[in-house]
């Protein structure tokens, strides 16, 4: 039994938390953003409602916004200081720390010295990982290839997560991890959706941005349960060769709620759980610390293949979770304040101490200030020319956001952070962050049992919706396909091998090799030719 005890947020337990601390009836009405931060947020990890399990539909986007914000609070949590000392304890937030002390610095000027909760999630680079055996337990930290140290004065944290990071895509895939099952030949560059489809993305530093994917407790007991780790068994799960999943691939969809909160449940009865992170490179910038969630990593460059240990900036984070309710999941995005110029905002944005990470106003006309140009795309327009000769890795990005945050969200943004910086007296890095917008769907119409044996993509269960019904894109982790939502490129998420059985959404699956590859690329290959027949 896991020692966090976490209890359901509910949209009933929230109407019955509000209904208990409604003003009086000739009180003036509260805005959304201040009845998010006064009556719903949680910032008690002993508290139900910490981590929110959204079990019912919710009927509106306030709600789910508000949803949003209580997801990073509990998840940027400070870990429980027994971890990593005690694997079991990933994921299990630091009971004793406090509001006054969230995203407080332990030391000014120095890297964070204390990691979040989903930093000790498990990474999916141990999870798939080349030739499939088994991964390591729940909780057991990244082992550091040989060749990476330490260097300089830094040093590894006090508690938490030993990170490394060789990714340079939003895919996060190591390109030693195996073969294209479709072809037997050796991977030589990260999955299709390189950064979301551009390629690399270059701050205007001159640093290149690393990205990695955490997996929570939840989703990874399934995944090493139904060995999915292994591409093998994710073609017979997916098509219920053996009869026992006619469900087919189904990541979790957490426990029933049979009581109201507080009832306590435990990690693993949640639902699935999975987390995109993008760093900057903050090396030698200690005036930025404060601004930013920082962490020690070693980063490993795909070009040069050096390796060394840097200190690290959270500049975008997606966070999506399968529930009942949202079995297509609910999908949240944040942001680093300093990212980009907010299009459209009244009073205009004001350039954040040393410029904006990745976009610089008097760019200019030339090619390289074109904006959002894409990285891997570059030789369809330009054959007869490298990408990496065209737009050399340490030119910087030009990027811009394509679809202004709607007014309400600036406002709900506003006033968490305004919470966050009284209550840490100006201190909290994540008074720097914001949301970005949660996409849902109000009704979702899955089959059951979902998403069922030989399930094809597009996987869909409905609309979704967001804030103004804009597109959902993170700059930094959709930098070059802003105009479409995270569900266009999620719907179409296979597992490894396959172009059309479904993997559920996530696109961790694709990355798997497989012990017997060869007989598992035949089956495959058979597999999608009678489909294709029939």
């Amino acid at each position: 039994m896991s020692r966090l005890r976490l209890s359901l947020l509910s949209l009933l337990s929230g109407m019955l938390l509000c209904l208990s601390t409604l003003p009086p009836a000739s009180a003036a009405p509260m805005s959304e953003a201040d009845a998010c931060v006064q009556q719903q947020l949680v910032f008690n990890p002993a508290s139900g409602g910490f981590l929110p399990v959204n079990n019912f539909n919710a009927s509106n986007q306030a709600f789910m916004n508000c949803f949003g914000w209580q997801l990073f609070i509990a998840l940027n949590w400070p870990v429980n200081p027994g971890w990593p000392a005690t694997p079991s304890l990933a994921g299990e937030p630091d009971m004793n720390s406090t509001l006054a002390q969230f995203g407080v610095p332990s030391d000014p000027g120095q890297p964070m010295s204390v990691a979040p909760v989903w930093a000790s999630y498990k990474d999916a680079n141990d999870i798939f990982l080349p030739g499939a055996p088994k991964p390591s337990g729940w909780g057991v930290q990244t082992l550091v290839p040989s060749g990476c140290g330490t260097q300089g004065s830094l040093k590894a944290l006090k508690v938490g997560a030993r990170k490394f990071m060789n990714a340079t895509s939003e895919a996060a895939i190591n390109a030693v991890h195996g073969f294209h099952l479709s072809s037997g030949t050796l991977a030589s560059i990260p999955d299709s959706v390189m950064e979301a489809s551009g390629g690399w993305l270059t701050d205007q530093a001159g640093n290149l941005v690393f990205f990695e994917r955490k997996v929570g407790k939840a989703e990874f007991d399934y995944i090493v349960a139904k060995g999915l780790y292994d591409a093998a068994n994710q073609l017979k799960v997916a098509q219920n060769a053996d009869g026992t999943t006619p469900q087919g691939l189904s990541l979790p969809i957490g426990e029933p709620m049979r009581s109201l909160p507080p009832s306590p449940v435990p990690q693993e009865q949640l639902g699935a759980i999975e987390l995109k992170a993008a760093w900057r490179i903050l090396t030698g910038k200690p005036e930025l610390f404060g601004r930013y969630l920082t962490t020690v990593a070693w980063l490993k460059r795909p070009d040069t293949l050096a390796c060394t240990q840097e200190v690290v900036g959270l500049v975008g984070l997606h966070i999506i979770n399968k529930t009942q309710a949202s079995p297509n999941f609910i999908w949240t995005t944040f942001e680093q304040v300093d990212n980009v110029p907010e299009p459209g905002q009244v009073p205009p944005q004001q350039t954040p101490p040393n410029g904006f990470a990745f976009n610089n106003p008097d760019c200019g006309s030339g090619p390289e200030c074109q904006p959002n140009e894409p990285r891997i795309k570059c030789n369809q327009h330009h054959p007869d020319r490298d990408c990496t000769d065209l737009f050399p890795r340490d030119q910087p990005v030009q990027t811009t956001r394509e679809h202004p945050l709607p007014g309400d969200l600036q406002a709900l943004n506003s006033a968490v952070q305004a919470n966050f910086a009284q209550h840490s007296q100006g201190k909290s890095v994540f008074q720097y962050y914001k949301l970005i917008n949660v996409l849902w769907t109000l009704a979702p119409n899955p089959p059951s049992p979902e998403p069922g044996a030989k399930a094809p993509v597009p996987l869909s269960y409905g609309p979704f919706i967001s804030q103004g019904n804009v597109p959902v894109a993170n700059t930094t982790l959709e930098t070059y396909v802003q105009g479409d939502g995270c569900n266009q490129c999620h719907q179409y998420a296979t597992i490894a091998g396959s172009n059309s059985l479904a993997s559920d959404f996530s696109f961790l699956f694709n990355s798997a090799s497989s012990a017997s590859k060869h007989s598992l690329i035949k089956r495959v290959q058979a597999f999608e030719t009678l489909k294709d027949r029939r």
